[in-house]
């Protein structure tokens, strides 16, 4: 009882009203600039304007010329087709991750190939397409123009190229009668019927088809998207074929290459049942995929809801260690610079009471600031995606089945799991406090150590294998978000050692209970001078 006498009294001396409210004014930007950089990171819209003015200054530009050549013909040709095509774009708004932007890639190809086989026949004695025509160079890259007439004449016989222009005839049709129509599902049953979908897939497939999803922006269909970016990797089993190929530049060894690939296909597998689950059971999912993984360039695939806001909440420790550093670096020195610990230590409290009241504010301390963190993320998440998400479910996959969990039970209880490295952290700001008295020194190095995670992650991700061990230091874990969110760097660290939060939990209790120890001994034989 007397210690939490001690810590209510330890609150009492250090809360003032006006302490929260600078708190809160210090972390409101540093959540609203997390919701901005989650919400760039996931926007999907593609942008067509400077595409549409080059191809249509290109266009104007040869429309005014007389007696054009057959290389400017085409290239007129070329230009108003992709001018009209970005147009259309442009025009309805289109994500650069839509179906139609396929579709539209797909029929300018047609189209093009079809100019090109009339080219050829109007000028087949043309001296410049038989000496195209005639060149040996398999690639032929002098001009698009001559590209395309020398893949022409030369992978296609008459008889062929016929055969070509009645197939992408059909295909402008089919492909006018999609954009016409406008319809998700109709698109991947054309997908289907042309049997141009991996098998993998085809289970999420028909979910889109049988619920009619119809719009890009419903996020079943960026579930499906997502889906089909994640497939299982095959691991190679023959050592030597994996050396010959791209091992060495991406894995130290075959072990570790094996290591990753065998971690990455569980989370897909797990991944790929919340995506089924959540399309299913209509519980938008908060998966957050990051660019370097196997999935490839999936930023552009990301929807947005409010948990994704809310989940970098694991980034806040970045400000959250500076302000503890800043405000409570005199918790132990100041005492007895002040001379006040001499009122503490002439009561009847034994030392080491005094110490554990201080540490378990401490850590009350940096997890208030850390709710609080969390409370401002949720308004930001609320304000801008709207507060219903945040009241489903979490879709969490355990063995071998996806369940539904309370979303800010699960996210309490990883934030108690993450701030064990934190407290690790508090712990080295407590040793510093109690063996050098000196609050400007303590606020110094532990600020300095509150930023130094970014420069560990950044040197181990991008050498070799020489600062790895840096990896079994607590300063690994003061950021938690790099690993929950399998941050770039984090995931190129892990090509090359097993690094994960559990063992950042274990490094963490082992650097606890060190500095604590050793704090507590110097504490107890320290004379109290003032």
């Amino acid at each position: 009882m007397k210690i939490i006498k001690l810590v209510k009294s330890e609150f009492i001396k250090n809360y003032t009203v006006k302490k929260l409210v600078v708190i809160m004014l210090l972390l409101t930007p540093f959540c609203i600039g997390l919701t901005q950089l989650t919400d760039l990171w996931c926007n999907n819209v593609g942008n067509y304007e400077n595409s549409h003015s080059v191809y249509r200054a290109h266009y104007e530009k040869l429309l005014q010329k007389e007696n054009l050549t057959v290389e400017e013909q085409y290239e007129l040709y070329y230009n108003k087709v992709n001018m009209e095509t970005a147009q259309f774009l442009k025009e309805n708004k289109v994500a650069a991750n839509d179906w139609k932007v396929d579709v539209i890639r797909e029929l300018t190809y047609a189209l093009l190939d079809n100019y090109s086989i009339k080219i050829l026949r109007e000028h087949k004695n043309d001296p410049i397409i038989e000496a195209i025509c005639n060149s040996e160079n398999q690639y032929y890259y002098e001009s698009r123009f001559s590209s395309a007439i020398h893949h022409t004449c030369t992978a296609y016989t008459d008889v062929e190229q016929d055969e070509l222009v009645l197939n992408n005839v059909k295909l402008i049709d089919e492909y006018t009668y999609l954009l016409k129509e406008d319809k998700y599902y109709l698109y991947i049953q054309y997908l289907i019927d042309h049997d141009r979908i991996w098998k993998d897939d085809i289970d999420m497939a028909k979910f889109i088809i049988k619920n009619k999803v119809g719009n890009m922006n419903d996020y079943r269909a960026l579930n499906y998207l997502l889906w089909t970016q994640l497939p299982i990797t095959e691991i190679k089993k023959d050592e030597a074929s994996w050396m010959n190929s791209d091992g060495p530049y991406k894995f130290p060894t075959y072990q570790d290459y094996v290591r990753y690939y065998t971690n990455v296909n569980k989370d897909t597998q797990s991944s790929q049942a919340i995506l089924y689950y959540s399309s299913k059971h209509n519980i938008k999912h908060d998966l957050f995929f990051d660019k370097t993984t196997n999935v490839g360039q999936i930023d552009q695939y990301q929807y947005m809801t409010s948990k994704k806001i809310v989940d970098e909440v694991f980034y806040l420790p970045i400000i959250i260690l500076i302000i503890v550093s800043v405000t409570s670096s005199g918790i132990v020195s100041a005492e007895h610079n002040k001379g006040t610990i001499k009122n503490i230590i002439t009561t009847p409290i034994k030392r080491w009471k005094i110490l554990l009241s201080k540490f378990i504010y401490l850590i009350l301390h940096t997890y208030i600031i850390w709710i609080i963190g969390l409370g401002i993320l949720s308004i930001c998440a609320g304000v801008k995606y709207g507060f219903n998400d945040l009241f489903t479910p979490k879709l969490v996959y355990y063995n071998g089945n996806v369940i539904e969990v309370n979303y800010y039970l699960y996210l309490i209880k990883d934030l108690c799991i993450a701030g064990i490295p934190i407290i690790a952290f508090l712990s080295i700001l407590f040793f510093i406090s109690t063996v050098s008295l000196n609050t400007v020194l303590t606020t110094s190095v532990t600020t300095i150590l509150a930023i130094l995670p970014l420069i560990l992650y950044y040197v181990c991700a991008n050498f070799k294998t020489t600062f790895l061990f840096l990896t079994h230091l607590p300063f690994m874990y003061f950021i938690p978000g790099f690993i929950m969110t399998k941050q770039e760097w984090y995931t190129e660290i892990i090509k090359k050692t097993d690094m994960s939060l559990m063992s950042g939990v274990i490094i963490s209790i082992i650097t606890i209970v060190i500095l604590y120890t050793i704090t507590n001994i110097v504490y107890y034989k320290r004379d109290i001078k003032n």
